[in-house]
C-alpha cells in the first residue's frame, strides 16, 4: 500500500540477517556508534548468501574458460604489484599491464572465498554489471580474464585519488587540494556527480545497491569514480544470465547504516527499484548535513529499528530545503520518495542556485537585526540617528531583494523584508512622515491592515493641513501681484501728492477750505481707487496682501469721509480736518507697517512728523502733505517693486529653491 512502511520480515529471517551482520562487523560493540561513527573505519556491505550460479551464469562462465583456453597466458602480460583495497569479495591490487606500459588495479577474489560456490560468478557479474555501463562516473573496465589460479580476474583503470570517506568532513583539505572554501557545496557537487552515475545505471536498469561515502573516489584532480558494483542486480532479464535480477535479491544486502527498508529483505519487503537508490542518495546527503551515518545503534537491532523507521533526525541548523529534500529520498515507503534520481538531481540542482539566495537572506538578516536595534535605542526621539536607520534598512532591504531575485519564493527574504519595511514605516509614522510610512507598506503585499489605515488617515491629515499651510504661504507671498501692487500705488500716490500742490498753488481751482469739497475729493479718489481695483481685481485678490492693501486704501478714505463729517458737525473748518487727516493717515500707514509690510516703518514715521509740523503750521499743510505722500510713494514703490528689479537672476533663482524647500511637503523613504 503507497505510504506505509514495509512489513517486516519474519522473525526467522530477522534473526537470520542479524547473524548476517554480527558475522561480518565481528561484535554488536563494533557497530559505529553515534557518538564519533565519522572517525571509524566505513561500516562494511552485507552481500548475499543465498544467491546461487544460474544456468545463464555456468553457461558465462565455461566460455570464460573457453576463451582462457584458446589464449593461455593471458594473465602473464600483467606483472601483479602491492594490495590497494580490499572488500566483501575480492581484493584489489595494482598491476603493469606490460603490452600497453601501464599501471592498472586488478581485482581477483579473496582467498578464503575461492573455494566458495557461486564467489567467481559473483565477481564476474561485478565486472559484466560494470563493464557494461561505461559513464565518466564509473571505473572503466579494461579487460576480464582468468588468473593462473583460474579465478576470474578484472583489470581495470588504476585510480589514483582519495576515498570521499576521508574527505566529506575535511574543510581544510578539500579547501587545500580543490580549492573549495564551502565545504557543503563540495560535497553536493560530488554528490550530484556520483547521481550521475547512478541514474546511467539506472537507464540501463541497473540498481546499485550500495551508495555510501566510501564507495566513491575522488581523483587527484577532482574526477569522480563511483566503486563497489559486487551487489548490483538488474531490474531487466537479458535471458545471458549474467547479471542478478532483483527479483531474486530477497535476502538482506547492503551497508547498514544506509539501509534502505527493503533492503532488509523478506517475502513481504518490496521490490528493489530504483527508489533504492534514491533512498541511499539521501543517506549519503544526511551524512553530507551532520557528518554520520542516518542509522546509528549500539547494536544490531537499534540499527534495524532505525532503518524501518527510517525518520532521519536532522539538526535544527539543516538547511530547511536540503533537510526537506533529505526527508523525501529517505521516505520509509518507496512511494512516498522521489520517482526518481533525476527528480531529486533537480531538487539538488534548485537548493544549490537557493543557496545563495539563503546566504543574502542570512547577511541581509543581521542588516536587520541591526536596524531593530537602532530603531529601539531611538525610539523616544524618531530623528535621531535618521541617517543610520536609511543605512541599514538601505542594506537589508537590497540584500532582501537581491535574495528574492536568486529565489522569488525565499520565505526567508520576504518575511526579512516585511519586518524591516513595517519596522520603518512604524519609525516614519512616529516621526511625523505618515506619506512615507505609506509609501514603505506599499512596497509589500500583507502590511498589517491596521497600521496601512493609521498611516493613510495620519497622511490625509498631514495633507490637509499641508494644503492649508500652503495656501496661506500663497496668500502671505509678497512677491505675488508686487507688478499691480506697485502700479496702482504710484498712481494714487502721485495723486496724493499733487494735489495738494495744486490746491496750494490754485486754491481756486482746487479749493479745499470747506468740509464739503474735502468730502467730495475723498469720494472722488475712493471711486478711483475702487476703479483701478476693479480693474486690477484678478491680481488684487490673489493674495492677503494685496487683498489688505486695497482693502487699507479703501478704509483710509472712508476715515476721510467720516471724520470730515464729523469734524464738519463740530465745526470745524478745512484746514483742521486736513491736519486731521494727516493724523488718520499715521495711524493707517503704522497698521501697515505692523501688519502687512514692517518695511512701510518709514512711511508712519513720515506721517507722524509731518502731523506735528501741520499741526504747528497749518498754513503750510499742502506742502507738509504732498511730502508726506511723496515719501509715502516711494517707500511703497521701493519696497514692492518687482523681484526682477531688485534681484539677480541667481538671486532670484536662489530665493525660489528657497522658498520651494521652506514649503512643507512629504518625504518618501529613500
Amino acid at each position: 500500500m503507497p505510504g506505509a512502511p514495509p512489513a517486516r520480515p519474519p522473525a526467522g529471517s530477522l534473526e537470520r540477517d542479524i547473524a548476517a551482520w554480527l558475522e561480518t562487523i565481528a561484535a554488536p560493540a563494533s557497530l559505529p556508534g553515534a557518538a564519533d561513527t565519522r572517525r571509524t573505519a566505513p561500516p562494511s556491505t552485507i552481500l548475499p548468501t543465498m544467491i546461487r550460479p544460474s544456468t545463464g551464469g555456468r553457461k558465462a562462465l565455461a566460455v570464460l574458460e573457453q576463451l582462457a583456453a584458446v589464449a593461455p597466458g593471458a594473465s602473464a602480460q600483467l606483472k601483479t604489484g602491492e594490495t590497494i583495497g580490499e572488500g566483501g569479495m575480492g581484493v584489489i591490487r595494482l598491476a603493469e599491464q606490460v603490452a600497453l606500459g601501464r599501471t592498472v588495479a586488478v581485482k581477483t577474489l579473496k582467498d578464503a572465498r575461492r573455494a566458495e560456490p557461486g564467489a567467481a560468478l559473483d565477481l564476474l557479474r561485478e565486472a559484466w554489471v560494470t563493464g557494461s555501463l561505461e559513464h565518466p562516473n564509473i571505473v572503466p573496465v579494461h579487460h576480464l580474464g582468468l588468473d593462473a589460479d583460474g579465478s576470474p580476474q578484472i583489470v581495470l583503470k588504476r585510480i589514483e585519488g582519495t576515498s570521499w570517506h576521508d574527505l566529506l568532513d575535511d574543510a581544510g583539505t578539500v579547501a587545500a587540494r580543490f580549492g573549495a572554501p564551502d565545504l557543503l557545496a563540495w560535497n553536493l557537487g560530488i554528490l550530484m556527480q556520483v547521481l550521475n552515475a547512478v541514474r546511467f545505471a539506472h537507464s540501463r536498469g541497473i540498481v546499485h545497491r550500495d551508495l555510501k561515502p566510501s564507495n566513491v573516489m575522488i581523483g587527484a584532480f577532482g574526477e569522480v569514480y563511483l566503486l563497489d558494483w559486487g551487489i548490483a542486480v538488474s531490474l531487466r532479464d537479458d535471458g545471458s544470465g549474467r547479471l542478478p535480477l532483483a527479483v531474486d535479491a530477497t535476502e538482506m544486502a547492503g551497508t547498514p547504516c544506509y539501509m534502505a527498508p527493503e533492503m532488509l529483505g523478506g517475502e513481504r519487503a518490496p521490490p528493489l527499484s530504483e527508489r533504492t537508490d534514491v533512498y541511499l542518495a539521501g543517506a549519503v546527503l544526511f551524512e553530507l548535513i551532520t557528518f554520520r551515518p542516518p542509522h546509528d545503534g549500539a547494536t544490531a537491532h537499534e540499527v534495524i529499528a532505525s532503518v524501518v523507521a527510517s525518520r532521519p533526525a536532522l539538526p535544527p541548523t539543516a538547511p530547511p530545503e536540503l533537510a526537506a529534500i533529505c526527508a523525501r529520498a529517505m521516505a520509509a515507503a518507496p512511494a512516498d520518495r522521489y520517482p526518481s534520481i533525476e527528480a531529486m538531481q533537480a531538487a539538488l540542482a534548485a537548493y544549490v542556485e537557493h543557496r545563495g539566495s539563503a546566504r543574502l537572506a542570512a547577511r541581509a538578516g543581521e542588516r536587520l537585526d541591526e536596524l531593530l536595534g537602532v530603531l529601539q535605542a531611538c525610539h523616544a526621539d524618531p530623528e535621531r540617528r535618521r541617517e543610520e536607520v536609511y543605512r541599514l534598512f538601505g542594506a537589508c532591504r537590497f540584500g532582501f531583494h537581491e535574495a528574492l531575485v536568486a529565489w522569488r519564493d525565499n520565505a526567508e527574504a520576504r518575511a526579512g523584508l516585511r519586518a524591516a519595511t513595517i519596522a520603518v514605516a512604524e519609525y516614519e509614522l512616529a516621526g511625523d512622515d505618515p506619506r512615507a510610512a505609506v509609501t514603505l507598506l506599499g512596497e509589500i503585499a500583507d502590511a498589517p491592515p491596521e497600521l496601512v489605515a493609521r498611516a493613510r488617515a495620519a497622511a490625509a491629515d498631514r495633507a490637509s493641513r499641508q494644503q492649508a499651510l500652503e495656501a496661506l504661504g500663497r496668500a502671505h507671498d509678497a512677491a505675488t501681484g508686487t507688478r499691480t501692487r506697485m502700479f496702482v500705488t504710484m498712481v494714487m500716490g502721485v495723486l496724493f501728492a499733487t494735489l495738494p500742490v495744486i490746491g496750494a498753488i490754485h486754491p481756486t481751482f482746487m479749493p479745499l477750505d470747506r468740509p464739503r469739497d474735502l468730502v467730495l475729493w475723498s469720494v472722488g479718489l475712493a471711486a478711483v481707487l475702487g476703479g483701478l481695483g476693479f480693474w486690477a481685481r484678478e491680481s488684487m485678490r490673489k493674495t492677503l496682501i494685496n487683498r489688505r492693501v486695497f482693502a487699507t486704501g479703501m478704509l483710509m478714505f472712508a476715515a476721510q469721509i467720516v471724520l470730515a463729517l464729523g469734524a464738519w458737525e463740530l465745526g470745524a473748518r478745512g484746514p483742521q480736518i486736513m491736519v486731521l487727516w494727516i493724523f488718520c493717515w499715521f495711524v493707517l500707514a503704522s497698521m501697515v507697517a505692523i501688519a502687512i509690510d514692517v518695511g512701510m516703518t518709514p512711511s508712519a514715521v513720515g506721517f507722524a512728523i509731518a502731523f506735528l509740523v501741520a499741526a504747528r503750521a497749518p498754513e503750510h499743510r499742502y506742502w507738509v502733505i504732498a511730502a508726506a505722500n511723496t515719501l509715502l510713494t516711494a517707500n511703497a514703490v521701493w519696497r514692492w517693486r518687482p523681484a526682477s528689479l531688485r534681484y539677480t537672476a541667481e538671486e532670484q533663482a536662489a530665493r525660489a529653491a528657497a522658498r520651494a524647500a521652506a514649503r512643507p511637503s512629504s518625504t518618501d523613504a529613500p
